[in-house]
């Protein structure tokens, strides 16, 4: 499956059904214009027998197209359009605020990511490898309080989309299942479903505040029992008005409604096959529709289960007409997926069948996500081969929870050093906030052998303390030995960890960063890649964060910006200028960016153009983005050697660009 294809195809045909919500917006305005002017002619005295009454007088009579001014309908319909703006742009404001913000509504629990509840931690396990099969950093996981079976992504971006599901999702389901519905979730994080999904949500809400103005007015007329006009025989009523807008408002909703559930319907095909893609795997998420076909079902309790409804991987509650349904029949989805399905559904696992499964999870005082009982366990091993993720050799043990092996490369000059008793501790700790810092900080030094290392050591003494300070210490032996490969990873395992952190335990952990950082009066591409991503995630928890708004639907406007990226790029990843320009040039045919003339570009010691380019890449549409993440990995193939340096840097500037890394893209070459 052609992973940016089907965006495309998607996106088209959803703008179609966006293009539906204006229509019925432009219909909303026309109908008030009506209902104004009835409001006018009526308040003239205008019935019809008035009407008769002056024509037997001899006197002229107002029509109903009198009240129709070119002004009024003009001044009306901005008012409207304005209202509702307002009350979209309202709600959009509070849902901008990260997925967090949604799941929170839901009445979402966070989960620890150092939790040792067995089915939390088969969970958060699963999580994190779903976010290696996308090519994303691991998000927040929240837990509704629901027997069915659901989950939801939510998040305006990639950088602040959090992953939900109910209880019975995460204790129903084997963990082949529970992997399927996982990938489903971010297969929207990928599609970029999660920021249309928040601007309906946002538009439905201003068609339905012109119903809510409707029955304040209703509300207020029928208590007080009275008119504002003095003139009863021939002043239209207020409640009578109130009683227009609310139908109108709803009427508005009813339409708002019915094409909502037409865009989510179509976006759930495609993550559906999304799923299959990340998982290799077709009954994982097959066989998790037919456990909620068997009768466990997926229904929500929450009160803002009808607006959030169409976030969810099932549908969360009973419609009783099939067009307002948020998502496809359950029978036409899994058909889809098996078409030889026998039409037969699956029983939910029980708690016995899922321990013998994950026996690595069960005891409270087992490593924790450890890797190496990850690999060494026959059914964690099955779900390893579903995700192209096995590690043949303890080189690669961290890549079963933090990097699958499409994208661990065995050609690397660097070995790891480290046990897999070591690497589950390193997970263990990047898992657990405060010493996910001290994490963070030690892959930071510099070799011991620098006088410099000496100087930063002093750094996390006098500023994070001597608590952290020790831990870096004995974690320097271990950080070492690691290979190039596997230190970025650490890092993006370590950021929901690191988003538990209050605000001023962030600002004193970014202010120690910067000073390693700078410590040495040089940044290096790994350190550039560790501060990018981390404020790529953070920077939106803890700070206002604008989202990047798109600007161009061509390349043409940012060709100097494309040279520069892929000249970066091909130039960390071969040794020599010509080998680096001869990759440069196939790099563009992959992107088909040829036609824009642009040339390799020897880059200077600075990273300061590489910034400034990617500022302004950012504001690139998505299908742009998605060529030129093709670019970037062609431009990395192309020697038949993905190096560590080129893979950290696709996979950071794919983290800026909001364009998650499909899974496979980075296979060994």
């Amino acid at each position: 499956m052609d992973f940016f294809n089907h965006q495309d195809r998607a996106r088209k045909q959803t703008s179609r059904l966006i293009m539906l919500f204006v229509l019925a917006v432009v219909a909303l305005v026309c109908a008030i214009n009506l209902l104004v002017a009835l409001i006018v002619w009526y308040g003239q005295g205008q019935t019809i027998n008035s009407v008769e009454l002056a024509a037997r007088a001899g006197q002229p009579a107002m029509s109903f197209l009198d009240s129709l001014s070119t002004e009024r309908i003009l001044t009306i319909s901005a008012a409207v359009v304005l209202v509702i703006s307002l009350a979209s742009l309202y709600r959009w404001l509070n849902l901008r605020g990260g997925g967090h913000v949604v799941a929170e509504s839901l009445g979402g629990r966070r989960l620890p990511p150092n939790s040792s509840d067995f089915y939390e931690r088969r969970l958060l396990n699963v999580v994190e490898e779903m976010a290696i099969a996308a090519g994303m950093p691991v998000p927040p996981v929240y837990v509704l309080n629901d027997d069915s079976i659901n989950a939801f992504a939510a998040g305006y971006q990639a950088s602040d989309a959090v992953v939900g599901v109910t209880r019975g999702c995460m204790t129903k389901l084997s963990r082949d299942q529970l992997q399927g519905v996982i990938a489903h979730e971010f297969s929207h994080i990928a599609n970029g479903d999660m920021r249309l999904n928040i601007r309906l949500m946002a538009l439905l809400f201003g068609i339905l505040f012109i119903a809510l103005i409707g029955r304040f007015v209703l509300e207020a007329t029928v208590h007080r029992h009275a008119m504002r006009s003095n003139d009863k025989r021939n002043s239209l009523p207020l409640w009578a008005i109130g009683l227009a807008l609310l139908v109108l408002g709803y009427v508005g909703v009813f339409f708002g409604n019915l094409i909502k559930a037409a865009v989510s319907r179509q976006r759930e095909f495609l993550a559906d096959a999304s799923a299959v893609q990340y998982t290799r795997n077709p009954a994982s998420i097959g066989g998790a529709l037919k456990v909620i076909g068997h009768g466990s079902g997926s229904d929500i309790s929450s009160p803002e289960r009808e607006e959030t409804a169409h976030l969810f991987f099932g549908s969360a509650m009973h419609f009783r007409l099939p067009m307002f349904a948020t998502h496809p029949p359950l029978e036409q989805r899994i058909r889809r997926i098996e078409p030889t399905w026998d039409g037969r559904y699956l029983a939910p696992q029980a708690r016995a069948e899922a321990e013998r499964d994950n026996p690595e999870f069960v005891d409270t005082l087992v490593k924790q996500g450890s890797a190496a009982a990850h690999i060494g366990t026959g059914t964690s091993a099955k779900a390893a081969v579903a995700l192209g993720m096995a590690a043949a050799a303890a080189g690669v043990a961290t890549a079963a929870t933090t990097r699958p092996a499409s994208s661990m490369p065995t050609n690397s000059t660097a070995s790891s050093n480290v046990s897999a008793t070591g690497a589950a501790s390193l997970h263990d700790k990047a898992r657990d906030p405060h010493q996910a810092r001290s994490l963070i900080y030690t892959l930071l030094l510099a070799p011991p052998s620098r006088f410099v290392h000496d100087q930063q050591l002093d750094m996390i003494l006098q500023q994070a303390g001597s608590e952290q300070y020790q831990h870096v210490l004995r974690l320097i032996p271990t950080i070492k030995a690691l290979a190039p490969e596997q230190r970025l990873p650490l890092v993006e395992l370590a950021i929901p960890a690191l988003k538990q952190l209050s605000e001023n335990q962030y600002r004193a952990f970014h202010a120690l960063l910067v000073s390693l950082m700078k410590a040495d009066g040089q940044i290096d591409l790994f350190e550039w890649c560790l501060f990018r991503l981390l404020s790529q995630y953070l920077s939106g928890q803890f700070d206002k964060v604008s989202p990047v708004k798109a600007r161009y639907s061509k390349p043409d406007p940012v060709a100097d910006d494309i040279a520069v990226l892929l000249s970066y790029l091909a130039d960390k990843g071969h040794d020599h200028p010509d080998e680096a320009a001869n990759a440069f040039q196939m790099s563009l045919a992959d992107g088909a960016f040829g036609s824009l003339g642009i040339r390799f570009q020897p880059p200077a010691n600075s990273l300061k153009p590489l910034n400034q380019s990617l500022t302004r890449l950012t504001e690139l549409y998505p299908h742009i983005k998605g060529r030129l993440i093709k670019s970037m990995v062609a431009c990395g193939r192309a020697d038949g050697v993905l190096r560590p340096a080129e893979r950290d840097l696709i996979h950071t500037i794919a983290a800026i660009l909001e364009t998650p890394v499909p899974a496979g893209v980075l296979a060994q070459c």
